[in-house]
């Protein structure tokens, strides 16, 4: 009885042998692998932040000459509380009080220890959009506000 099985199994698995044999690609060279192009890795390409207000709440704002605008923040108010800047100049903060202070401006962050001066050198005009108010941002408080005019 077994013997009577085995026969149309083996016929049948010589004819798929068979069967697969002739789906064998014939002539058909495999291609060599094409090389990877290479692409260069863009830089990232930052938004500009937005101001927050078109005028300062401050009524008075102070402007510096130079590359380099200071803010000094005190444990009260920052001096200058408001501060008129050119898109070529850069940042500079101190921090005169006895805590550490988290300061971020656009994209840039930083902790800042007491008595200690931070730079971002990075022109205003590369991260903050011009023509309004710009809140440089101080945790636990009191931040100054930064007014990028149009040229």
């Amino acid at each position: 009885m077994k013997i009577k099985w085995i026969r149309p199994i083996l016929v049948l698995a010589v004819l798929m042998l068979a069967g697969l044999a002739a789906c064998k690609r014939v002539g058909v060279e495999p291609t060599p692998a094409a090389p990877t192009p290479t692409h260069a890795i863009p830089t990232p390409t930052y938004t500009l932040a937005t101001p927050y207000a078109q005028e300062p709440a401050a009524g008075i704002c102070a402007s510096f000459e130079g590359e380099l605008v200071k803010v000094t923040l005190n444990p009260d108010v920052p001096d200058p509380r408001c501060t008129i800047v050119r898109t070529d100049q850069k940042l500079s903060v101190i921090n005169n009080t006895q805590n550490i202070l988290q300061i971020s401006i656009g994209r840039f962050t930083a902790s800042l220890e007491p008595g200690k001066e931070t730079i971002i050198d990075t022109p205003f005009g590369e991260y903050l959009a011009p023509g309004g108010v710009h809140q440089l941002q101080v945790s636990p408080c009191c931040g100054s506000e930064l007014w990028l005019k149009d040229k």
